[in-house]
């Protein structure tokens, strides 16, 4: 789609190409249709259950909800955190289409299992700890499979689009997914909400069931050692592939420092909202620009439809100028608006790095590499908070966006320079 495409077909057509062109991949391809309605359905039950989740232990122990959600949040990601790296290995033993229609049930049953305590009254802490321990568990392998599963879905010509469409599908359950789950406590109760958790994963499992098996490009996994040795091998080859590999080695090492650093907004923005004098509503308003923001460079990338190596450089850059931007700002517009910018930069780069990383790798170490690309987003969450949380204190959430900021920028423009001397 070029310029002139769009000159020469007026507004309407203008409209309707940029459309095709955005939405390509659900278009074109029949099974990514049903793996994306479903994902959209289960994505926005699942942020529904996680304010419900939330909102319970608030109300079970008030006195010590701070320390109850913090521990919740570690039992979610201290299994992938242990285990994550080895779940690429796993999944190549798997049949990738089985494997996610298994790993879906299993997830629909933990949600299924909250909503059967809390109508039966019986629901306590540590049984919600223990099932999202299990959800943990279950990530290990769901999470790389449903990222690999998607090239399978629509091939390599596609893939930038899909990809950028589950972005802005997860930014759009992102930023609606609250309020539902706000709403849904309010009208329906506890209760309710994990039920309709559990009721949006038989949208997953229908899409999955209902695809065509002949259209998949499903990997062979024939001949592949399934003992726990094979696993901890085929690891360590993947590991001695990023660091040869410049392009894996250049996207593994951005994300590493991006998930560690640049995504700290649901530490910073509440003590944000604190200095700028303003109640709860604004802090959702902050969130929602947030959001929207994400959701418009996602859906964005998938118009653009196509990756590289500069534009993720200059997406990691855009992303530290918003942060250093934040620091000097003192107001409700101007910080809304400099993290719609955020948001935007931070889409923009989590498609490109996974897209890139996909499409630069040998076939048969994909999922693998996926694996410890998750890792690194997932893994780290236990490191990225306390650490953004120890900057504020010491120096306002203005010290977590200056070195942010400072960070990316430098990271950015060395990576670059590293680039161009291939």
């Amino acid at each position: 789609m070029t310029r002139s495409d769009l000159v020469h077909a007026g507004p309407e057509g203008a409209v309707r190409t940029v459309y095709r062109r955005t939405f390509e991949s659900v278009r074109l391809h029949r099974n990514y249709r049903l793996f994306f309605g479903g994902q959209l359905v289960s994505q926005l039950g699942s942020w529904v259950q996680k304010v419900a989740q939330g909102w319970f232990v608030l109300q079970a122990v008030p006195a010590h909800a701070g320390t109850a959600l913090g521990v919740l949040v570690v039992c979610q990601f201290a299994p992938y955190t242990v285990l994550g790296l080895f779940g690429g290995a796993l999944c190549d033993r798997l049949d990738h289409h089985r494997a996610l229609i298994v790993s879906q049930a299993l997830s629909m049953l933990c949600a299924a299992a909250l909503a059967a305590l809390a109508f039966g009254g019986g629901l306590r802490i540590w049984q919600v700890d223990v099932l999202a321990v299990t959800q943990g568990v279950i990530m290990i392998v769901d999470t790389p499979l449903r990222q690999a599963f998607v090239l399978q879905l629509v091939g390599r010509a596609q893939l930038p689009n899909a990809v950028s469409l589950n972005v802005s599908v997860f930014n759009l359950a992102r930023t609606a997914g609250p309020a539902l789950g706000g709403i849904a406590i309010a009208a329906l109760g506890l209760a309710w909400c994990f039920l309709v958790n559990a009721l949006s994963f038989l949208a997953v499992l229908a899409g999955l069931l209902l695809m065509r098996r002949t259209e998949l490009r499903l990997p062979e996994s024939a001949g592949v050692s399934r003992s726990v040795r094979g696993i901890v091998r085929d690891t360590g080859a993947t590991f001695r592939f990023a660091l040869r590999s410049r392009v894996s080695l250049i996207v593994l090492i951005l994300v590493g420092v991006v998930a560690t650093l640049g995504t700290s907004f649901n530490v910073t923005l509440p003590v944000v909202t604190g200095e700028l004098r303003a109640n709860a509503a604004v802090l959702g308003i902050l969130f929602s620009c947030y959001g929207i923001g994400a959701l418009l460079g996602a859906l964005g990338m998938a118009g653009v439809g196509r990756t590289s190596v500069p534009m993720l450089l200059c997406s990691c850059a855009a992303l530290g100028a918003a942060e250093a931007m934040l620091v000097p700002q003192h107001t409700v517009l101007g910080t809304g608006i400099v993290l719609i910018g955020a948001g935007s930069a931070l889409s923009v780069f989590t498609a490109n790095a996974s897209s890139t990383l996909q499409l630069s790798v040998p076939a048969e170490l994909r999922v693998r590499l996926l694996s410890l690309y998750s890792f690194l987003w997932i893994g780290t969450a236990p490191l990225s908070g306390p650490l953004a949380g120890v900057l504020s204190d010491r120096g306002g959430p203005g010290l977590v966006f200056a070195v942010a900021g400072i960070t990316l920028a430098i990271l950015a423009g060395f990576a670059g320079w590293v680039w161009r001397r291939r």
